[in-house]
């Protein structure tokens, strides 16, 4: 059973996207993300009040790292090369699966009010 908290789009749900037993919090406020970033010890206060968070290293997307699936819809749409690298829509499924039942294992150990 997946618990959803937040604001979301009436007839959605997290399990349309194949994710179940998971807990999910949707469009939360800037201040509940801050909150939650310094309680799971993610992020920490300023001295002026905002949130700051170390990404250390890893400051953002590699742009070799980005995979664009091949197939008739994008075949002849996308600038394949170096940053749209093709993907294998085979590929995409396992990934995808993968995907879906690792995230369908994930659990907050606190909750946020």
């Amino acid at each position: 059973m997946n618990i959803e908290k937040g604001s979301r789009a009436s007839k959605q749900s997290i399990s349309d996207f194949g994710i179940l037993n998971a807990t999910v919090h949707w469009n939360l406020s800037s201040k509940t993300l801050a909150k939650i970033s310094v309680q799971k010890e993610m992020g920490i206060y300023s001295n002026a009040g905002a949130l700051a968070i170390d990404t250390g290293e890893f400051t953002g997307r590699s742009p070799k790292d980005r995979f664009i699936v091949k197939d008739l819809i994008t075949e002849n749409s996308v600038w394949w090369g170096d940053i749209n690298i093709p993907f294998e829509a085979e590929k995409f499924d396992k990934l995808y699966d993968k995907v879906i039942d690792y995230l369908s294992t994930k659990r907050f150990t606190r909750e946020m009010q």
